[in-house]
């Protein structure tokens, strides 16, 4: 493998650039990390809230199933095993009825918690944008040596990670 000299910076304007490009970097390194973070917590709590509605929806069929079949036997029988069966079947629809509801306050949680997932991987998108469009300018700024694109690059690169302390602080 051929050698390959990198250049270095000689003056101090191209080392404080070359400076401010590196800590963007890192920056932008922890922001998408937290973005992917964000995301597959969202992911993983959007499957388990999917879980949760599923385990709900066979509640409810288990229910309907109680119930109509107390109609049924309600319509159908006369004697006393009968009714006493009917009342064991009313008693397991209510039963059913109670824990579809708790089933229900874990599902709308967890799909809570995937928004907010979701929320900060959004803001980490933004920033990391952000972050790596200031990265491009400030290397711009070294080639063209104009101070007024290095600043720009910094201005966007603050923003940045404004965008990222906020999506750290969801």
């Amino acid at each position: 493998m051929a050698d390959v000299e990198l250049p270095e910076a000689k003056d101090p304007y191209e080392k404080v650039i070359a400076l401010s490009v590196a800590i963007l970097a890192v920056v932008l390194a922890f922001v998408d990390n937290t973005g992917n973070n964000g995301q597959a917590d969202a992911i993983v709590k959007t499957n388990l809230a999917s879980n949760q509605w599923a385990y709900y929806q066979a509640k409810s069929l288990k229910e309907n199933f109680s119930a109509n079949n107390a109609e049924l036997l309600a319509a159908l029988a006369t004697t006393d095993a009968a009714k006493a069966k009917i009342e064991e079947l009313k008693k397991e629809a209510e039963r059913y009825d109670a824990e579809k509801k708790e089933i229900k306050t874990a599902a709308e949680a967890l799909m809570k918690e995937a928004a907010q997932g979701q929320a900060i991987d959004d803001q980490c998108d933004v920033a990391a944008l952000l972050l790596q469009i200031s990265v491009v300018i400030c290397s711009i700024a070294i080639l063209v040596r104009w101070k007024g694109i290095y600043f720009a690059g910094l201005a966007v690169g603050v923003f940045g990670i404004y965008q990222g302390i906020v999506a750290f602080l969801m």
